[in-house]
């Protein structure tokens, strides 16, 4: 059982990330909550508390700053393809815990990739084809490993948005996602994730006072370095998620005698 402070202090530095940047907070908690110990569907049930809690926070105090017309058909998009990312964790999940860590290991990297790649000078209007591609794959991406924000940050950025109507905006759409999320999660999975839901709501303090200090530090620090120090945390723990497992050395036996699973009790 995984000690309940490390849990917190999780919770917390994901905060003051999700805070400071306005995104990559999942990315920066599920990874660490795998190599835990905790299997991937109650790491991102514990996230997807987490990530309402600051994301509804965030978007409460920017409210004034949301465009609900805009934000709208995102919104549907991205719970249309919300299944088929819970589906496949149930797949994954059941295959071995270990695989799941290094799935979402190169997700994170394939994710970074992708924002350096695509980078594209901000524009006052997008095709519609980006929109669907960039929210489908989002909603996906939150049912397979709770991080579906980045593809969705790369959309938002590419528009010529002040940077507080962007992140009002991606406040408002991540903190939409949590009870399609949940009853998906509990349809693949079970009363499992019930108690992993409950770790994350007991972590709320850590949450709320994560969030205000992210905030705090993203008013007073320069985007770009901010930025920065984030990408640089995020691949060392990709790297971590994928590296590790291989450097494992378990028992034929043992790995034999203690398959993992899904069903069942709660693991954290």
């Amino acid at each position: 059982m995984p000690p309940y402070l490390t849990v917190l202090l999780i919770l917390l530095a994901s905060s003051v990330v999700q805070g400071a940047v306005g995104f990559a907070g999942g990315l920066f908690a599920i990874p660490l909550l795998l190599m835990m110990g905790i299997s991937a569907p109650e790491a991102v049930s514990i996230n997807m508390v987490a990530s309402t809690v600051q994301n509804a926070l965030g978007a409460w105090r920017l409210r004034r700053e949301i465009d609900f017309r805009v934000a709208f058909r995102p919104t549907i998009i991205r719970f249309i393809t919300l299944p088929l990312g819970v589906a496949t964790l149930y797949w994954v999940g059941n295959a071995n815990k270990d695989l799941a860590s290094q799935v979402v290991g190169c997700i994170i990297l394939l994710i970074l990739a992708a924002q350096w790649l695509l980078s594209v000078p901000p524009q006052d209007q997008l095709h519609w084809a980006w929109e669907i591609l960039a929210f489908s794959f989002g909603g996906f991406l939150l049912g397979l490993c709770g991080m579906g924000g980045p593809m969705m940050v790369l959309w938002v950025m590419a528009h010529r948005w002040p940077i507080i109507k962007a992140k009002a905006f991606l406040y408002f759409i991540f903190s939409t996602g949590m009870l399609p999320q949940a009853f998906f999660l509990w349809l693949f999975f079970g009363d499992e994730i019930f108690g992993a839901i409950g770790l994350g709501l007991a972590g709320i303090p850590s949450l709320i006072i994560g969030m205000l200090i992210g905030l705090k530090i993203g008013s007073h620090l320069p985007d770009h370095v901010i930025r920065r120090l984030t990408i640089a945390v995020l691949v060392v723990i990709a790297l971590s998620s994928i590296i590790v497992p291989m450097l494992k050395s378990k028992p034929a036996a043992a790995r034999l005698s203690a398959p993992y699973t899904t069903h069942g009790a709660c693991h954290v």
